[in-house]
């Protein structure tokens, strides 16, 4: 009866790899998003090598300031931890937790006026901790852009 637990488990153990490795549970990386969200002209810190960490850049139709506004409605319904912004800088940054261990993710945002209409809104959501992240940022990412969109529309 123990090896049977013992055999279950690896197997599992093996099941979470592949797909940590090939599927919906692969680390982060910008390469996971449309070309249109990954110029080199945003202003963040660069990515490390590892896979947890999304770094894009999207230029939206709307005005930085109603950008900014609504980002802190983005931000807490996606249970952000903390949000700290400034007014100056059209930045916002904001801390997630991850549920079940615990671990801490950044996420920066700066906009950048295009002309008056016209907003690049630079996004990163990173790690602080660890090489990979089981997806987790991709889908804050994908998650975020997503609501913003709602809100936008």
């Amino acid at each position: 009866m123990k090896l049977t637990w013992i055999v279950a488990a690896l197997l599992f153990i093996a099941f979470v790899i592949v797909l940590n490795l090939v599927g919906p549970l692969k680390g982060s990386t910008p390469s996971d998003f449309p070309d249109d969200l990954q110029p080199d002209q945003n202003p963040l810190p660069e990515c490390p090598g590892s896979p947890n960490c999304v770094r894009i850049t999207k230029e939206l139709a709307v005005e930085p300031g109603i950008l900014f506004d609504i980002l802190p409605r983005v931000l807490e319904g996606m249970n952000a931890e903390e949000i700290d912004r400034d007014s100056q800088s059209l930045q916002t940054n904001a801390v997630f937790r991850i549920p079940v261990f615990g671990f801490r993710d950044d996420v920066s945002i700066l906009i950048e006026a295009e002309n008056s209409t016209k907003s690049l809104l630079h996004l990163s959501s990173r790690s602080r901790t660890g090489h990979g992240d089981l997806g987790v940022n991709r889908r804050r990412v994908k998650t975020f852009m997503s609501t913003l969109n709602k809100h936008l529309n």
